[in-house]
């Protein structure tokens, strides 16, 4: 039997239950209008909202949590022989690593339990760095059928328990070097740490941003993030007060058309998660790069430029991004990822290092930044910014 199966992430905002309980009637009213028989929606809607209204909007369709129980993400891969449909309200933040690992484990658990897993991640965030985006996967057979923020619909055949289903398609791995998204999720990136600006901003009810831009990726993606949290908000980009540092950089503020100098508002550090382990340095400011590599504001800042249509911001770009190659940042990152997230010892990593990079670095300068990194690698202090990526420790 085929039916249509949907994962909806309503926006909930603090404070704003009437906005709150609109959104969630909308995502209901879509799946229904979509001919679903299911939804799955995020566990964490308020407890003040109109349960009957709710159950009256969803009609005959199953909805979990609200006119069933769902289950949590820890319980997804339990054994569930007896389920054809496994629906999961994931309660994680969705940061870039967070993305993989619920693909992973929807594929995973679609295929061990024989059925079909249908996920909903929150969508909101309270200005303080958490972020929730809204990831909605459909997965069968290990295969990823939908994966989008928001709301992901797909037809799924509900599964014959006679015969062991196959693998139809491999699910999607981590990339091979850590921190790196692949393609399609580079504009992931700068929509998360934009959210969070955007909630920070409605948080403490600015309206204005300050921030500095120069020679380094980093500070461009800060810029990026600023653009696209003002554009969240409907405000006009001349509300963000830029200082720039060298003609090419003048250049990007000209075709952003953002305003030149002048301070206001909430101002945003640029500083990125490898200056911060390298450097030393410590954000005072709302960091919108608290948590993203240099390697990987590099990619997205690349990524932006080939695909921002305008040759008066592109072509600037390109060229402060590719001056940004002064130093090795993908072997320093791949070194910050195992001691941040492993806390795995140099001469551990020296071998993981050799064998990764050997084919496009030689091992003068595989060694030198080995002893780079370690000789000045300090452990990032906790400050104010968007969890763009997970840093949690795996052991």
């Amino acid at each position: 039997m085929r039916i249509k199966v949907a994962a909806a992430a309503p926006e909930l905002l603090p404070g704003r239950p009437g906005q709150n309980m609109a959104n969630v009637l909308a995502a209901i009213s879509r799946a229904r209008d979509d001919g679903a028989s299911i939804l799955v929606l995020p566990s964490d809607l308020p407890e003040d909202m109109n349960q009957g209204a709710l159950e009256r909007q969803a009609g005959k369709m199953a909805v979990y949590p609200i006119t069933k129980p769902s289950l949590s993400r820890d319980d997804l891969l339990g054994h569930h022989e007896d389920m054809d449909i496994l629906c999961c309200s994931a309660d994680t933040p969705t940061t870039v690593s967070s993305h993989y690992d619920n693909i992973n484990l929807a594929g995973l658990a679609s295929h061990e339990n024989m059925a079909v897993v249908v996920m909903a991640c929150p969508q909101g965030g309270d200005g303080s760095g958490r972020l929730y985006t809204g990831q909605c996967l459909i997965a069968q057979n290990g295969a990823i059928l939908q994966s989008a923020d928001g709301y992901a619909l797909a037809r799924v055949t509900i599964p014959s328990r006679e015969t062991k289903a196959p693998v139809e398609e491999l699910v999607t791995d981590q990339p091979a070097t850590p921190w790196t998204p692949f393609p399609e999720m580079l504009p992931r990136v700068i929509k998360l740490a934009a959210d969070g600006l955007a909630r920070r901003m409605m948080a403490l009810g600015a309206t204005q941003l300050t921030v500095s831009i120069g020679r380094s990726a980093s500070s461009l993606l800060a810029l990026a993030a600023c653009v696209a949290a003002v554009d969240r908000l409907k405000l006009s980009h001349k509300n963000i007060h830029v200082t720039a540092d060298g003609n090419r950089a003048n250049q990007i503020a000209a075709a952003l058309g953002v305003t030149l100098g002048g301070e206001a508002g909430l101002a945003v550090d640029g500083t990125d998660l490898t200056a911060r382990a390298l450097d030393g340095a410590a954000p005072e400011n709302y960091a919108v790069n608290a948590t993203v590599p240099r390697s990987v504001a590099r990619l997205v800042m690349r990524y932006y430029a080939n695909t921002c249509g305008n040759m008066a911001l592109s072509v600037p770009i390109r060229s402060i991004v590719h001056d940004d190659d002064s130093q090795p940042w993908e072997l320093y990152d791949f070194l910050l990822h195992y001691s941040l997230v492993y806390d795995m010892p140099k001469w551990t990593q020296a071998r993981l290092l050799e064998d990764t990079f050997e084919s496009r670095f030689s091992h003068e300068s595989i060694l030198a930044a080995l002893d780079h990194f370690f000789d000045n690698f300090r452990r990032p202090a906790a400050c104010l910014g968007p969890e763009v990526f997970s840093l949690d420790v795996v052991h």
